[in-house]
Parts: structure tokens; sequence; C-alpha cells
């Protein structure tokens, strides 16, 4: 059986993870399992990754869009199930977030969320770079899974439509697959092939108007007096900012059940409004430097003046949605992560998602197949799968049946707490701090 996984990112990494754990206990052994991952960039152990693009050739090395991430709870939950070894060392590669400190531009604190969920012992968020995350799964995933600097041009069937193939643009041999994973991200070619004919993108990814920039600072940046497992937002009239360190103290495992010392690395990101989709290969660097300081003036925290002033901008990444689709499945083939449900960075949900896409549709694929290759499921009188494909396709069909209204109430929330990065008029500002304000009051 042959499983390729289009795309070397998070989500590409986990499914791989996930379906190497799993899938190998429910076939024949006489079955061959074979798992490629096919990344049109290089995808070396501990190579530095390019940033900001959404573009499959964008580079020489697997992009990254921002430079860190919040890894919610159930995210690191799901880390936990595939395994315990590399959910500890995911966790002490970034910093436990127990809250969230919400501000305004005005230097007034309005909310203080909680980070952590509610299980036994909690978890915190975890915020860490996306780079140490990346190389953190890349780290369990063997060289030899990867056919790496291939660039796929699109995805169709044998004629006996049995098995799908993969076509690649510099020409070289097609790839024929029994379940080809679309992981591909936001602008995924898979996913031409899953919602129309493979040939346009019926369903592109869709710039909202909001684009990022960040990067790394050194985490004496932080007040002296920041208590451990705060990050601060802070919200204004002309966007966005927030702030936290990402890195724990030298040997401070914590697990992310506990807060922690931070280390000396802390990461900023600002978020602002824009009617042109920046060039993420080719900006200048200065004039966002400048946009930046324009933006954040007269803000009243003084963390945020001096990050402002010495910051050197590490990332741009205009945010893209996916539409909500129709489908992530149709024969043979299955989206997950971005290339199914991009969604604003404001959800705090985008990892985790595709961490649960890659959980979910794994323990569906083997359930299904293991109906397939088992004979106790004819005695107890179960519907069989009459082949692999359609082992694939049940389970392809009950992810998605589980999967979307799920992500659909994140979408829906992040939608609402991303309209509050953008260009506002005095009345809609102070709104935005009224409404945060309850908020707040509503967790104490």
């Amino acid at each position: 059986m042959r499983i390729v996984i289009v795309g070397g990112g998070i989500s590409g990494l986990a499914c791989y993870l996930f379906l190497r754990k799993l899938v190998p206990s429910v076939i024949p052994t006489s079955t061959e399992l074979d798992i490629t991952i096919i990344e049109s960039h290089a995808a070396t152990k501990g190579l530095a990754r390019g940033s900001g693009s959404l573009d499959q050739a964008a580079g020489p090395v697997a992009n990254t869009t921002g430079s860190a991430l919040g890894l919610a709870p159930n995210g690191l939950a799901v880390l936990r199930d595939l395994d315990e070894t590399l959910f500890r060392e995911i966790a002490n590669s970034g910093y436990p977030i127990s809250h969230f400190h919400l501000a305004n531009a005005k230097g007034w604190s309005l909310a203080r969320l909680p980070a952590t969920n509610q299980s036994t012992p909690e978890l915190h968020t975890v915020l860490i770079s996306r780079q140490r995350l990346w190389d953190c799964l890349r780290a369990h995933v063997p060289d030899s899974a990867f056919a790496d600097q291939k660039i796929v041009s699109g995805v169709t069937y044998t004629k006996d439509q049995r098995s799908v193939i993969i076509k690649f643009t510099d020409g070289t041999s097609d790839l024929e697959a029994d379940l080809v994973i679309g992981a591909d991200g936001a602008k995924s070619v898979v996913k031409r092939s899953v919602t129309g004919d493979g040939k346009i993108d019926e369903y592109p990814a869709v710039f909202d108007g909001l684009t990022g920039v960040g990067g790394f600072v050194p985490s004496s940046h932080l007040p002296q007096c920041e208590p451990r497992g705060r990050m601060t937002v802070t919200f204004g009239a002309h966007g966005f900012f927030g702030y936290g360190a990402c890195t724990i103290a030298h040997q401070s495992n914590h697990f992310a059940e506990c807060t922690a010392p931070p280390g000396n690395e802390a990461v900023w990101w600002s978020t602002y409004e824009t009617t042109d989709i920046p060039d993420t290969r080719n900006f200048d660097k200065e004039d966002i430097l400048r946009q930046l300081k324009e933006r954040h003036a007269g803000w009243k925290d003084p963390t945020i003046n001096k990050i402002v002033d010495e910051a050197a901008v590490d990332s741009i990444y205009p945010t893209y949605i996916t539409p909500d689709l129709p489908t992530w499945h149709t024969r043979g083939l299955v989206l997950v992560g971005d290339a199914a449900h991009a969604m604003q960075p404001s959800s705090g949900q985008g990892a985790a998602q595709g961490l649960e896409d890659a959980q979910v549709f794994s323990m569906l694929l083997a359930h299904y197949l293991e109906r397939h290759f088992s004979q106790s499921a004819a005695r107890a009188g179960r519907p069989i799968p009459a082949t692999v494909g359609e082992a694939v396709d049940q389970a392809s069909k009950k992810y998605f049946e589980i999967r979307k209204p799920r992500v659909k109430r994140i979408v829906d929330r992040a939608k609402q707490m991303g309209d509050t990065k953008r260009k506002k008029g005095f009345i809609e500002e102070w709104l935005t701090y009224f409404i945060l304000w309850i908020i707040g009051k509503s967790h104490r």
C-alpha cells in the first residue's frame, strides 16, 4: 500500500508519524506499507527554513509563515498521544503560557484570559518558534521518507480509476499511490482535484486584508517584573501588537504542565490592515520598519516602544483564508491542515487543528483498513470495505463528517477576533476595548 503526503510542513509530518504508528499493526505483514512525503523545498534536518511565502516554488528551503506560534493545549494533547518523547521535546522547546494579558494602546489592562485547558494535570499553551516545532517533528521522520525539492503539478487517476497519479513540474516519472494526502497549504495543488477537475482552483485562498510582521528579540526586552507564563497582546486603532518569551531557561523542564523561567529569546508580532498584498519574497525591510514605528507611535507600553525602536523584521506574512470547502476528500484524495481550512492566526488554532486532522484521519484509516483485512468483522456481521480504496474512501468520508463542524466553529470565532485587528474609528476602537473588558470580567 502506497500513501503519498504532499507537503512536509507541520501537518504533513504529523500525518506521516501517525500513519506509521497506527497503520502497520492493522495490515498483514505481507502488505508492504510505503509512505512518502513530497516536499517542494529542501527538508534536511536542522536546515533553516525560509519565511513568509505561500508559493510552492518560492525558495530553496521549506517555508514558514510567521516567526512563532502559540501551540494550544489541544494540539499538545495530540502530540502526547502520538509520542511522549516528541511531546516533551516540543513542550520544552517553547515557553509555557498560563494566561494572555490583553491591553490597549493607552496602556490600560483590559483582561486576563486563561491559556490552559481543564485536564489533570492541565496543559499550558506553548509559545514556540515555527522553526523549532518543525525541527522537532522532522527529527522523528527518517530521511528516506522524503522526496524533496519536487513540485507537484497536479493529481489525476489511472485508467481503471483505482489509483491516484501524482505529476511533477520537472517532467520526472509520475508516482502512483493508493492515497494522496494534501498537506500542501492554503494554495494547495491537491485541493484542485478534490473540489474540481484539477485544472483550476475553484476555491482559491483569499487574502483577508490582514498582514503580520514579526521577529525575535532578547528576552531582556521584556519587563523585568513580567509574571511567569504571561503573553501580552495589545489592541489599538491601527492594529495589534503581541510579545512574549518563546524559550525557557536551561534545564527548566516544564512539559507544558507549569510555568517556567524564560530563556534568552522573545518573539514579537504586529498585525495590521492593508489593501495591497505584500511581496513576501522581495520587500523593503526599512519601509516595513518605518510603517511599524508610525503604526505604534504613541502607544503607552514601554516594552512595545523598546521593541519597535530596536526591532529587525524577520518575517512578513499576509493572512490567507481557505474558503468554506464543500468537501475535503474525493476518491483516493484527502486534505488536512491549511489545505482544508487555513484560518486567521487570531484563532490560535492553526497548528493544533492540523495536528487534530492528522490524528483523526490516521485513526479512521487504521480502523477501516482493519475492517478490510480482518475476518472478525465479517463474523460480527459488520460491513467490510471490499478494497483498500473503499477503506480509504470510508475513512475520508467519516473524517470530514467529524472534523468539519469543529473547524467551522473555530473559524467563525477567529473571524470575530480577527476583526479587532483592523483599522478602527474612534467609536469602533472604544467599543473593542469595552468588549474585551467584558470578556475579561467573565473569566474572573
